[in-house]
C-alpha cells in the first residue's frame, strides 16, 4: 500500500460544490475515498455552515465530523486548504 496525500485550496468563502469536487478529485485519482481529511480551522467552520452543523465548537467536535463516512480532522495548515489522505495499493492504481 501507498500513501498518498491530495492538497486543495478551498479558499474562505467556499461552497459546497466546490468541497464535494475537491473531496471527488482524490476519488478520481486514486479511485478510492480519502481514509481522512486534514483541514485548516476556518474550512471546518465554513464546513459547519455549509453542512447545518454548530460551528461556535467545531474545535471540540471535529472529530466526529464526517463527510461521506471520512473523518474531516483539524490541522496546522494554510487558512482555506484541505488535505484528503489515503492509501492506494500500488498495484491497483491506474488499472480503472
Amino acid at each position: 500500500m501507498e500513501f498518498v496525500r491530495r492538497e486543495v485550496r478551498l479558499g474562505a468563502r467556499f461552497n459546497r460544490e466546490a468541497f464535494e469536487d475537491g473531496f471527488s478529485a482524490f476519488k478520481r485519482t486514486y479511485n478510492v475515498a480519502p481514509l481522512r481529511a486534514l483541514c485548516a480551522p476556518d474550512v471546518l467552520a465554513r464546513f459547519c455552515e455549509l453542512y447545518g452543523r454548530r460551528d461556535d465548537r467545531v474545535h471540540q467536535y471535529s472529530l466526529r465530523l464526517h463527510f461521506e463516512q471520512v473523518p474531516l480532522v483539524a490541522a496546522v495548515m494554510a487558512p482555506g486548504t484541505i488535505a484528503f489522505e489515503g492509501e492506494v495499493d500500488e498495484e491497483r492504481m491506474g488499472d480503472w
